[in-house]
């Protein structure tokens, strides 16, 4: 892996359960830390959710095979989390591959 590839800075958002006064339990992601990361768009369109058009876009995010993250947590880049899909890892040039969509707020 190249480090010059590395120019854009995520956030890794981390998954914490909270439960209110009723015992409701819900949700709440909090940053974790940052890293570098190369960012590639896979492409995207347009979905038809609930009579709603959502123009679903796809990135991959290729960071150091050591950066701490899982199939819960999100990614923040640019103001925009995206859900996991997908994480590859590579021992030979030292990367994890995450392959991402932006979630619909």
């Amino acid at each position: 892996m190249r480090a010059g590839t590395l120019t854009e800075s995520i956030d890794i958002l981390k998954v914490q359960v909270t439960t209110n006064d009723f015992g409701e339990q819900y949700d709440q992601y909090l940053p974790s830390f940052s890293t570098r990361a190369e960012v590639k768009s896979v492409g995207g369109g347009r979905v038809d959710e609930n009579n709603e058009i959502f123009y679903e876009y796809r990135k991959v995010f290729k960071v150091y095979r050591y950066v701490d993250v899982d199939d819960f947590d999100r990614i923040m880049w640019k103001c925009k989390q995206y859900r996991i899909l997908n994480i590859d890892e590579s021992k030979a040039d030292n990367s994890k591959t995450i392959t991402c969509e932006l979630i619909n707020q």
